[in-house]
């Protein structure tokens, strides 16, 4: 049995997508009999007592003297980070060292190495920093994935995981992949865990408003929409007056279940995008967070895509006419080709058992 150690943070300014797909991985590693050590900093709106419920274990760092900003999603120098990080799980030998994190590149990287002397898997998608790392995997289906880490962020010697076929997908995915139940005439909607732009906002708004002009019954799909856990708007938004055929929650246990059942979805350009890819659902996509803008850019370009650009930008009326159009071409929709089986943490998991966990 390995001891694998995950670095990855949640938090307002970060969100919530990074500790998301680490839950994934950690727990086909607990699933193939490895031990796994999350490794977290106390920072406002993290998951860690999330992490706990879903029975895995954390080691929490402690909370950044300085209130964390959008510009600084680390809190303390790269060099502290790392020697909290191995104070915490120097406890017993670490035989990998998984790194999710846009704040941390190959110093941090390479004191881990120094201090801890195992493997280093780096899950990147911006390749905008060197990495001094065994394996790299970047799951978003990039058009030039393979040029993408140019030799300069990488050492020569480095594995790379590159593109959807490794995406870390809960495993309800790759279930429903080869069966999905029939279509419902339903819209669903989510746009991170904490819809840092605010776009459940505009689109109840846009629903109100057609609600006004029009009998919102009168258009051919109801509409779910899921706020998200750490949006700071989900309690007014879940308790306010919607129209009918509109729904409005804070989060599904059986999410992916619903999105399969879906002809459409409104969402942002993150791994939620693989997901609907994976169950095959056309969408409207929105640019939430700036590491999102390049593959948003990428899949408007696709078929099955709409793309109403960055968040910071789109009105209420961007979503009412969105619905509109939806609603005048509802039996028409394309057909949203899968980029992935949703097998991708199996793969990933494989491969480090493989070549890094022995």
């Amino acid at each position: 049995m390995s001891h694998i150690a995950i670095r990855v943070d949640a938090s307002q300014a970060i969100g919530t997508g990074h500790v998301s797909r680490m839950h994934v991985l950690a727990s086909m590693l607990q699933g193939s009999g490895h031990q796994v050590t999350l490794v977290c900093r106390d920072l406002s709106g993290n998951l860690i007592a999330v992490s706990q419920e879903q029975g895995l274990t954390v080691a929490v760092l402690p909370a950044p003297e300085n209130s964390l900003s959008n510009t600084d999603w680390l809190g303390v120098s790269q060099r502290q980070d790392a020697e909290e990080t191995t104070a915490c799980v120097a406890y017993q030998p670490v035989d990998l060292m998984v790194v999710d994190h846009y704040a941390l590149d190959a110093r941090w990287e390479q004191s881990i190495h120094t201090q801890l002397g195992c493997p280093v898997m780096v899950v990147d998608d911006l390749a905008n920093r060197p990495h001094d790392c065994d394996l790299l995997l970047d799951q978003n289906p990039w058009p030039d994935r393979t040029t993408r880490y140019a030799s300069q962020l990488l050492n020569p010697q480095t594995q790379c995981l590159l593109g959807p076929d490794y995406a870390l997908l809960r495993p309800a995915f790759a279930a429903l992949y080869p069966s999905l139940p029939p279509r419902e005439d339903k819209v669903i909607a989510f746009f991170s865990g904490t819809d840092p732009t605010g776009e459940s906002r505009k689109l109840v708004d846009a629903v109100k408003h057609l609600g006004e002009k029009q009998k919102l019954d009168r258009l051919p799909f109801s509409l779910l929409i899921v706020t998200g856990r750490r949006n700071p708007d989900r309690d007014t938004l879940c308790e306010e007056p919607v129209p009918d055929g509109v729904s409005v929650v804070e989060a599904l246990s059986d999410f992916d279940a619903h999105m399969a059942r879906a002809r459409y979805a409104f969402g942002a350009a993150g791994v939620t995008a693989i997901e609907r890819s994976c169950l095959g659902v056309p969408s409207t996509l929105v640019c939430v967070a700036e590491n999102q803008h390049a593959m948003a850019e990428y899949l408007a370009g696709q078929p099955g895509y709409q793309y109403l650009g960055r968040g910071e930008h789109t009105r209420w009326q961007d979503y009412a006419s969105a619905l509109q159009h939806l609603a005048a071409n509802w039996h028409q929709l394309p057909t949203l080709p899968a980029i992935t089986d949703g097998k991708g943490a199996e793969r990933v998991v494989a491969a480090l058992e493989h070549d890094l966990c022995n």
